[in-house]
């Protein structure tokens, strides 16, 4: 398969991820937990489980001891945040080590809207989780580095006990380099095929605000 993006990124979303190098796998300072639709009736689904659970993993392994859990109402009535949160705390979490942030439709916006709340604490790093590698890959090459340009995001296999985990490493601007014209361009054709709807999403207009 041809390059289709230039930067740290796998060519296709399924593909193996490099592994987190020194500084990667470092403490950081918050986790963002990526949000999904609960159960019709309002109980948390497969997805938003996996994803608390990959939570608490990675604070076990030192990743870091603070959270932002991230996603609207979407699909559904239920606040996907506000699920996430309390399977966190369920698992021993302080709910004060928790940042929920509720308004959130799509990841470019769950990327906008943590990036909001970093800032706010001096936050420069985070660990981004889903129990997705395509979702990862896509948060990276799609909504974080080539839509809402706050930060850079990088995917790559995290060192855990149970063995390595796909993650994503946000680090804020100007703490990290800016992506580029060039890295996002190939994704700006019309033969694009993984960032879709790009030029819908809300976080990517220039005029998006709170």
């Amino acid at each position: 398969m041809v390059d289709r993006y230039p930067g740290e990124y796998a060519n296709y979303p399924l593909d193996p991820q490099p592994p987190a190098s020194a500084c990667m796998a470092a403490a950081h300072d918050v986790i963002i937990v990526l949000g999904c639709p609960n159960e019709p009736d309002g109980a948390p689904s497969p997805c938003q489980i996996a994803r608390a659970d990959l939570a608490v993993a990675f604070m076990d392994a030192g990743y870091g001891d603070h959270f932002i859990t991230t996603g609207g109402a979407v699909h559904n009535e239920w606040v996907e945040a506000d699920t996430l949160r309390d399977l966190l705390v369920a698992r021993g979490i302080p709910v004060g080590s928790i940042v929920t942030e509720p308004k959130a439709r799509h990841t470019d916006e769950n990327i906008y809207y943590s990036t909001l709340l970093m800032e706010e604490r001096d936050w420069v790093s985070a660990l981004v989780v889903s129990e997705q590698r395509a979702h990862l890959t896509l948060t990276g090459l799609c909504d974080s580095n080539c839509c809402v340009d706050l930060g850079r995001l990088t995917v790559a296999d995290f060192p855990l006990a149970s063995g390595p985990v796909t993650a994503g490493h946000y680090v804020r601007y100007p703490w990290t380099p800016p992506v580029s014209e060039g890295e996002c361009a190939q994704i700006l054709q019309p033969s694009k095929f993984m960032c879709t709807n790009l030029s819908q999403r809300l976080a990517c207009a220039d005029n998006f605000q709170l």
